[in-house]
């Protein structure tokens, strides 16, 4: 038997540290190769992170509630034979010099801001250096509340948390932060501070998700040229097929069919003949995927993540409507996995469900497209000579002009449409 010490993984892009929510092996308890032995709570998402070997856990190092670090030492394992290196695993790289990544480095923060900030702790506006470190250390909180802590100068002792078990939320942060004159605790030597005069406003500091959400959504703005271009759907075919099918269904296997399977399957058809539109691109090589992994946009408390549901070129309507409706209650609960939120291909955005009848969505890097799904109005068309009123859905297709050419989209959102308003013959045997 022989040691061996679990490091943990990369958690996510702009990812760098993380929480130890509970240990799933205890100290003593058999492992096998995969199974989960600790749960990693990150700013994004919850991680649980699997065994690389066969072996017996032999010693916790950190205990619970404590930050770590991506590549911090956290177990000791007991383990039969020679050690082999996962990649997800490895701290440094495999050859050169060890580099910090640019998103860990720490900068200098400018003049302005040191005396502003030395200015208001003269004033006692705000905790010392020592109060905030002992806040974080006696407190409960996330990794974004640390952040938010130090970025503010708060004491978290002075918080009171309302999470569970009496943690403290960002909320609680953001309230404290706005009514941080009236709680904090003046210094009977220094002048009582006022607060200028001014329109009233409510000042929130972007941080955590919404912040790498800005920064993902900053990033395909200015590098992709987006272009979006709308046509209309008659839904009839579609609400009539689920009308009489979608009780049964249900029944029968525990998921209520929504439009979406139907939206993912018609873009498996329609990309048949416009395969680029399933692409990646980086600037210099196009890779054109011949298997569909689906993302689709799932809205959470003011943040969005995108869960993937892979290979739906291989599922049928009935097992991609399954997982999208797994996949969102787990984003819902925040227990998704990366490999969950990872490598998707093409990615639906369905503003429909908060009523928008139109929308331009931007592009996830380096995707190069993304469908929008909008609200069912009922509008009068011409069927056959006679104006009719119809179920109809705007569909918006963001492309990237770089590689997509107008005509092409417009074409391949036309043969998606053609399969949504023509769906029987596709639809025999799907499920």
């Amino acid at each position: 038997m022989m040691d061996y010490k679990i490091i943990v993984p990369p958690l996510g892009e702009s990812v760098v540290e993380g929480t130890i929510v509970r240990w799933i092996k205890n100290e003593g308890d058999k492992v096998k190769v995969d199974e989960p032995i600790v749960e990693i709570m990150t700013d994004k998402i919850n991680v649980e992170i699997p065994s690389p070997h066969d072996g017996v856990m032999k010693q916790h190092l950190v205990p619970i509630n404590t930050t770590v670090e991506i590549g911090a030492e956290i177990a000791i394992m007991e383990i039969e034979g020679q050690a082999i290196e996962a990649k997800t695993f490895q701290v440094k790289p495999d050859a050169g010099p060890e580099r910090i990544p640019q998103e860990q480095e720490v900068k200098t923060p400018p003049e302005e801001f040191v005396g502003t900030m030395a200015h208001h702790q003269a004033m006692g506006i705000h905790a010392d250096k020592d109060a905030i470190d002992a806040g974080i250390e006696a407190v409960k909180s996330s990794p974004l509340v640390r952040r938010l802590a130090r970025e503010h100068f708060i004491d978290l002792r002075l918080v009171k948390g309302t999470g569970k078990d009496g943690r403290v939320t960002k909320e609680d942060v953001i309230k404290y932060i706005e009514m941080r004159h009236t709680i904090d605790v003046k210094k009977p030597d220094k002048p009582t501070f006022v607060w200028p005069e001014s329109e009233d406003e409510e000042i929130i500091k972007i941080s955590g998700v919404r912040k790498i959400i800005s920064e993902n959504m900053t990033k395909s703005a200015f590098t992709i040229p987006h272009v979006t271009t709308f046509d209309e759907c008659d839904m009839t075919q579609i609400i009539n097929w689920r009308k009489q099918y979608v009780e049964q269904i249900e029944k029968i296997h525990g998921v209520r069919m929504t439009f979406m399977p139907f939206i993912a399957k018609a873009i498996i058809y329609a990309a048949q003949n416009y395969p680029w539109i399933n692409s990646n691109f980086d600037g210099e090589t196009l890779r054109v995927k011949k298997y569909f992994n689906i993302g689709m946009a799932v809205a959470r408390n003011n943040s969005l993540i995108v869960p993937v549901v892979k290979h739906c070129e291989q599922k049928s309507l009935l097992q991609i409507g399954k997982e999208m409706k797994a996949l969102a209650d787990k984003a819902n609960a925040d227990k998704l996995s990366i490999d969950e939120i990872s490598g998707g291909t093409f990615t639906i955005t369905n503003a429909g469900v908060y009523g928008a009848l139109a929308s331009t969505p931007i592009i996830a890097y380096p995707q190069v497209a993304i469908l929008g799904v909008h609200k069912i109005v009922e509008k009068p068309v011409v069927r056959d000579g006679q104006i009719v009123i119809r179920p109809i859905m705007t569909f918006g297709l963001s492309f990237d002009h770089r590689v997509i050419d107008g005509g092409y989209a417009v074409q391949f959102l036309r043969k998606m449409i053609e399969y949504l308003e023509d769906p029987q013959g596709w639809l025999i045997g799907v499920m």
